[in-house]
């Protein structure tokens, strides 16, 4: 493997101290694939993405990504979260600001990216007025926008309907061919066999299996993938 993200004795512990939040001590990610996080509720698959992209420091370990200097960590990577925040602007207005914040000055032009996202009719609406699944297109747009080499997403579809999914993970699948790292947090299975290349299964805050997505539906190495894939784990 490529390693691209290495993520090594990686501890995060719990505002009391009394338990271990995240408690990984290998993982790497190679920068060719789309790579789903999946695990339980309370996993800890979005502490996570904070911790990859510095939105939380953790209590020891590293997270290294190959080519990248420290300070440049935080701008090469791009985060979807799965309750997004936006600025008290419009839809057009809040994709305005991330593409001038750019510094690459590429020639993007915000009516593409609301037409990529199917956002042209809700262009001067408030973004914090729009509709569950128009919030999941505005925050993967702001994501990409960013023009990051990786990019985290944090249950991207949880709020969509079926048609608006369909789109998102067209989205997500072109962005990996034009060479994004895709690092993806998902409940849904069915959607990791259709997006994954690999996967990594987080049950409270530990890592237990990291493999291609074929060998984690069919040869699971742990009972706890058998009792999540067949619902004795609870999502």
């Amino acid at each position: 493997m490529n390693d691209f993200i290495k993520i090594k004795n990686l501890i995060l512990v719990s505002n009391k101290g009394e338990r271990n939040l995240i408690d990984i001590p290998n993982l790497q990610f190679d920068n060719k694939s789309i790579s789903v996080i999946i695990g339980p509720n309370g996993a800890g698959k979005s502490l996570l993405l904070n911790l990859i992209q510095g939105l939380i420091l953790p209590n020891a370990g590293t997270i290294k990504i190959k080519s990248l200097k420290k300070d440049e960590n935080r701008k090469k990577v791009s985060i979807m979260m799965q309750k997004p925040s936006f600025l008290r602007r419009t839809t057009e207005q809040n994709i305005q600001f991330v593409i001038e914040l750019n510094k690459d000055k590429r020639k993007v032009s915000y009516l593409d990216v609301l037409e990529r996202f199917d956002l042209i009719a809700q262009k001067k609406v408030l973004a914090n007025k729009l509709s569950g699944g128009e919030k999941q297109r505005l925050s993967l747009a702001l994501a990409i926008s960013t023009n990051s080499k990786i990019l985290l997403l944090d249950e991207p579809t949880a709020n969509a309907d079926p048609l608006t999914t369909i789109k998102i993970e067209k989205i997500i699948k072109e962005e990996a061919i034009a060479g994004k790292k895709i690092l993806l947090v998902t409940h849904n299975i069915p959607q990791a066999k259709r997006l994954a290349q690999d996967l990594a299964f987080i049950h409270k805050g530990k890592l237990l299996e990291h493999c291609n997505i074929a060998d984690f539906v069919t040869h699971p190495k742990v009972k706890e993938i058998n009792q999540f894939l067949e619902g004795e784990i609870l999502i």
